[in-house]
This record gives structure tokens, C-alpha cells and sequence, in this order.
């Protein structure tokens, strides 16, 4: 059989896989780790809309299951895996908006042969240029599985076993699912439900306030370290989705522990400190006792807690209301700076929070009605109060022209399933339209782009939403063991994984 050389990243490409990857327009042209690519369209990659110091490692149609959230998890013992959690696909009726209750047509799965609503896949990253589905969790009518979190060996309930949760909101019904995926490899039909969160205990915030989730069950951390999860979810008794820390050392008995929110967001607390503002998800540090979280919708809201006793409330350390507000930060990264260009040691090392907010669904798309538009943040966060030094954006260009969002939505804040402390001073972005973007962060006060690329869309890929045109929507991207990228993207074009091939940014103290 012919086969066609390209970079080792443990295979090659055969004839048969490069007419498939033609067909779809995604070809991956082998470039020279290093090689800084200064076209804006590299006329040797034709599955690039524009590119700059990044390429195409490898590629997956994800059987053109709209995608959100990725996990990476790699080690000698369990192998190499990306977890994707998906969104419903509603090619026939596209909407908007993040949340569920409307069309999710089954797709079929090759690998069972049965037509299966978007879940949860499960995905062999050990070749990233030939990525492989070994198997996907279905998921329920109407629902939205978009957040996907994994521990392995698990310690605290003495098995050891692999185990999964994710998402479930269908707009009436919220939970979260368990998962006990010990035997993906060998035998991926053991994969079962183990348990579910449906909400929290009645009265157990006072009268009336708890019970059954009422509104989103959006994304969560569940930390392999103490064995605790921690949620985005709503209940009785409040005005939007607070935090919820869940005891979760066994699996099979989720118990809840308490909960954090901003003033205001409690029904019996002053409405007028009230933005509309609700708890995206969590950022967990449990290294420095820190949460940190983001608050979507009207406020530019966000805030740290102190989770050092995880037995009770985290306790909140400090909130900031970041203006203009633009659509709300998303996600929060913390990083340590040992040195730093105009300051003394005596005021090092000091610590900073890169921040990126998300496009919104009618605001961000074209075309772009709003006047400001979502960007990148950074905060000195030393002292306990946050401090802007910085801001970053893509500029518009015609991007509001092209369809879909425009923004970022998150940046990487894993790097094989681990909180991501920038150590190397790089921030991979997801910009939807605007593809992938590569930001050094070495001066947190002079933010600059190293790269980027714009992936084109193909045969599977739909419009964001109704009467806009189809244009490609990166949704999420994180980092594996090997600082390779992996990006989802919104409308189903699939599953790209990158490298970044330019300069490194300069990290002190290292070569």
C-alpha cells in the first residue's frame, strides 16, 4: 500500500486516508517543528481558512457531533484519551443560545451501529494524527451534555476504578451523571451509570431554599486530589445557578456540601445587587486553598473563595465587577510570576489571573450589534484585590461578517486534565470564528499574539443559528502531556488537534 510521510507522531498517512481528509478538506501538510508559517492563508494547508506558527497535527469528524467541552488524560497506566462533551445536534433547527430543550436528532455511531443522541465520546489520542473514537456514552432526549470531567485510580472509595461525569440539562430535567469507565479500553460496553446528582437537600438553606435542580446543570470540576466536585448548578431559593461542592470520595453516594454565590443572587437577599449574573463554572486551585469563578450574562462579576476546609461554604475571599461587563467572564487562570520586567524582588514573585470572556449569542454574531466586543484580561491579583493591567482582541476585520460568534469563548485552563499554571507562558484560546489563537503571556502587561489558525468548514458543518451564514465556531480547546492543542468546534465540522510552531516566549530563569 502507498503511503504518504508526514511528521511521526506515531503513524503515517495512507493514500486512503488522504482522500478521505481531501474530501473533507482538511489535508494535513507536514511542516517542520519550529517553521514560523507568516502567510495569513497557507496555500499548502487547503484545510486552512488562515494560519500563523500553528498546524495541523491531526484531525476527527467526531460523526459530526456538535462539541464543547474537552478532557485530556494521559499515563503509562490508562493510555492517552480526550474526553468530548457534546451538545445537541440541531442541524434542522440551530438556536443561539448555550442551553437545551430544543432539537437533538440522533446520529449514527459507526462503531455500534445504532443511531445515538449526542453524549459523551471517548476518544485514543495515543497517535494525535490518527485520533481514534473507541466509544460513545448516548445521551438523553433534548439534552445537553456539553461538560465532561474524569478521575482515574480512584483512591477514596478503595477500588481504583476510571471514572466520568457529565452534564445533563434538557431545560426541564438537571443532573449530573457518574460514570464508571474502567474498562473503556477493553471493553467499553462495561461502561455504566453509576450515579446521579439531582439536586440539593430541601430546606437546607432555609425554608424553601433546595431541592430538585430548576435551572441549568452546566459544567463542574471533580478533583481526583481530595475527591470533591465542584458544580454549576441552580436551585430553589435562588434567582440563578450558584456553586454546589459535592463529597464525591464515593461515587456511587454523592453528598452535598455546601455552596458559594454573590450577594443578591439569594431570593431573600436585596435584588438590587442583582446584575442577571449566574456561576459559568468553577476554576479549582486546591494546591492554594482558591476557587475562582466567573459570572455570564448582564455583569462583568467575578470572584475568588477560600476552599481550605471543604467540609463547609468556601468562604469568599474577594469579587470584582470588571466594566464595561460585555457578555461576563468565563474563565480565570492563575499564574505566578518569579519574575517580572519593573519590579524589584522585593515585590516578587506576584500573582496575576488571565481572563477571558465569551461571546454572547446575539450580541457576537453577525452583525455584532453590540458596540463592545469580548476580549482577553489580565488582573494582578497579589494584594487580594484585582488590579487590570491589560487587554487583549482579536480586531474585527470582517470577522463580524462572516456568521456565527465572534469572541473568545474560553482559553485552555487544563493541560492534561490538570489546572493550567502557564508555565510556559502560553494561552491557547477558542475564538469561534476567529479559530485558534496563541497569546504570550511572558509580560502580563504587553499581551501578544504568537499564532493562530482558522480551520474552513465542510460538508457537516451548519449555521450557528437561523439566517446566519455557516462559518466555523471553535467552542473550547485544551492541552495534553505533549502541549498539543485540541479545539471542538460548535456546528460539527469535528475534532482538530494543533502544535504550535513558532518562538517560545521567555520564561525566567529557564534556558
Amino acid at each position: 500500500m502507498t503511503k504518504t510521510n508526514r511528521k511521526n507522531w506515531g503513524g503515517t498517512t495512507t493514500a486512503a486516508q488522504v482522500s478521505a481528509l481531501c474530501l473533507l478538506g482538511l489535508f494535513i501538510i507536514p511542516i517542520a517543528p519550529g517553521l514560523a508559517q507568516r502567510a495569513q492563508a497557507a496555500p499548502q494547508d487547503p484545510g486552512s481558512d488562515g494560519a500563523d506558527n500553528v498546524r495541523l497535527v491531526g484531525y476527527h469528524d467526531l460523526q459530526g457531533r456538535q462539541s464543547l467541552q474537552l478532557t485530556a488524560r494521559s499515563d503509562a497506566a490508562n493510555g492517552n484519551w480526550l474526553y468530548v462533551g457534546h451538545q445537541p445536534n440541531n442541524r434542522s433547527a440551530p438556536t443561539s443560545g448555550d442551553d437545551a430543550g430544543g432539537v437533538n436528532e440522533a446520529q449514527m455511531n459507526p462503531v455500534t451501529g445504532e443511531m445515538e443522541i449526542n453524549g459523551t465520546s471517548l476518544i485514543d489520542i495515543t497517535d494525535p494524527a490518527h485520533p481514534v473514537l473507541k466509544w460513545h456514552i448516548p445521551g438523553s432526549a433534548s439534552a445537553n451534555h456539553r461538560s465532561v470531567s474524569v478521575v482515574y485510580d480512584y483512591k477514596h472509595n478503595g477500588t481504583g476504578h476510571d471514572y466520568l461525569v457529565r452534564s445533563a440539562d434538557d431545560g426541564t430535567n438537571f443532573r449530573f451523571e457518574v460514570f464508571d469507565i474502567t474498562d473503556r479500553a477493553t471493553n467499553p460496553k462495561n461502561i455504566k451509570l453509576v450515579s446521579e446528582i439531582k439536586g440539593t437537600p430541601p430546606n437546607s438553606c432555609g425554608p424553601g431554599c433546595g431541592g430538585p435542580f430548576v435551572i441549568r446543570a452546566h459544567k463542574g470540576y471533580w478533583s481526583e486530589d481530595s475527591g470533591y466536585y465542584y458544580t454549576a448548578s441552580g436551585e430553589p431559593g435562588f434567582r440563578n445557578t450558584l456553586l454546589h461542592v459535592w463529597d464525591m470520595r464515593n461515587p456511587s453516594e454523592p453528598k452535598f456540601v455546601g455552596r458559594a454565590w454573590l450577594p443578591g443572587m439569594k431570593e431573600t437577599e436585596d435584588k438590587a445587587l442583582y446584575q442577571g449574573q449566574y456561576v459559568h463554572h468553577p476554576i479549582i486551585d486546591e494546591a492554594n486553598n482558591r476557587m475562582y469563578i466567573g459570572f455570564r450574562n448582564a455583569s462583568g462579576l467575578m470572584g475568588a473563595w477560600d476552599i481550605s476546609d471543604k467540609t463547609k461554604d468556601p468562604k469568599p475571599v474577594w469579587s470584582y465587577d470588571n466594566n464595561p461587563p460585555n457578555r461576563g467572564p468565563h474563565t480565570l487562570t492563575p499564574i505566578v510570576y518569579d519574575q517580572l520586567p519593573n519590579f524589584g524582588k522585593d515585590a516578587l514573585p506576584r500573582t496575576y489571573l488571565f481572563m477571558t470572556e465569551e461571546a454572547g449569542g446575539t450580541p457576537d454574531m453577525a452583525p455584532c450589534p453590540v458596540g463592545v466586543r469580548t476580549r482577553a484580561y489580565m488582573f494582578d491579583v497579589t494584594s487580594g484585590t484585582p488590579t487590570q493591567v491589560s487587554q487583549w482582541e482579536v480586531p474585527v476585520g470582517d470577522f463580524c461578517d462572516k456568521g456565527g460568534r465572534f469572541g473568545p469563548h474560553q482559553h485552555a485552563e487544563f493541560v492534561n486534565g490538570r489546572l493550567n499554571r502557564h508555565e510556559n507562558r502560553i494561552a491557547w484560546i477558542a475564538y469561534f470564528n476567529a479559530g485558534v489563537r496563541v497569546l504570550d503571556l511572558s509580560n502580563p502587561y504587553n499581551l501578544r499574539e504568537l499564532g493562530y489558525y482558522i480551520p474552513k468548514t465542510n460538508a457537516m458543518s451548519h449555521p450557528m443559528a437561523e439566517g446566519q451564514k455557516t462559518a466555523i465556531q471553535i467552542n473550547d480547546v485544551t492541552i495534553d502531556h505533549r502541549g498539543l492543542a485540541y479545539a471542538t468546534d460548535r456546528v460539527g465540522t469535528g475534532l482538530f488537534i494543533f502544535e504550535y510552531t513558532g518562538p517560545k516566549p521567555q520564561v525566567a530563569g529557564r534556558p
